[in-house]
């Protein structure tokens, strides 16, 4: 599952030459390295034009913000050919290149996404709230990816399952207890979690300000706290607080569900 959150990336495209600008998150980012530019590369796309980019989203956090850019540069393509932007294609093709349909399905739909055959929007109660704790340190994706095992026991995979089933009922519910006994990772947390120092010190902090669980965003370095909406700011700057504590400063965040994914304007 994804989850889109009130933190957008902005990229426009206009008629003419002129170098890339980049701002907000994305402020140092080179053309090189640019995800959106390479998207527009490698669909084709060719001609004079020149590439704004804005972005709230923080790099390398674990928080989507590779998968927004895909979504985004291949946005652009259609919309740069006139083509009518067909969302559901916009997912295959954004899967294609990122690799991750619970990353790109929020960017493209919105709200809470199931990345399965035949998955698509769930509806995530209103008694749900976010909470997150963002490092200053980011932590690159391959690695906590070359941390999990190829192999995992039968048990672990059991447990896993029953997990995840409880956090779909909980998430869509609005049921704490399913939610807290969902959100005990089973398969990536216990490999990942020594890459965020104080990571376990911010779950207990996070958990006793209100939290019904804290994981890992993605591949992190973001902690992610869900509770109740109304304690999501004591449960952001308990989890924060602790990882700096830990010498891994952090600050806290409180973002919306954002139920709109893609959006496009034009001027």
């Amino acid at each position: 599952m994804g989850l889109a959150l009130d933190l957008w990336l902005e990229a426009r495209l206009f008629e003419g030459d002129g170098p890339a600008t980049y701002a907000g998150t994305l402020a140092d980012l080179s053309p090189e390295r640019d995800l959106i530019a390479r998207t527009m590369r490698s669909a084709g796309l060719s001609g004079r034009r020149r590439l704004e980019v804005r972005s709230e989203i923080p790099v390398g956090k674990g928080l989507g913000s590779s998968g927004a850019a895909v979504v985004a540069g291949l946005a652009l393509v259609d919309l740069a050919r006139g083509a009518e932007l067909n969302r559901d294609r916009l997912l295959e093709q954004a899967t294609a290149l990122e690799g991750h349909p619970d990353n790109v399905g929020p960017a493209v739909y919105g709200g809470l996404f199931l990345a399965s055959q035949g998955g698509g929007r769930l509806t995530l109660s209103p008694a749900v709230g976010i909470a997150l704790a963002v490092p200053e340190a980011s932590i690159d994706t391959h690695a906590a990816r070359a941390r999990l095992p190829r192999e995992v026991a039968r048990e672990v995979a059991i447990a896993q399952a029953s997990r995840a089933a409880a956090l779909i009922q909980g998430l869509t519910q609005g049921q704490p207890a399913l939610i807290a006994y969902g959100m005990e990772d089973q398969l990536a947390v216990p490999h990942r979690k020594d890459l965020i120092p104080g990571f376990d010190a911010a779950v207990v902090a996070g958990r006793a300000a209100g939290a019904y669980g804290v994981t890992i965003s993605g591949a992190g370095s973001a902690l992610l706290g869900i509770g109740p909406p109304h304690l999501m700011g004591h449960v952001a700057s308990a989890m924060a607080e602790a990882l700096t504590q830990a010498g891994n400063r952090a600050a806290g965040m409180t973002p919306r569900v954002a139920m709109g994914g893609l959006t496009v304007t034009t001027r």
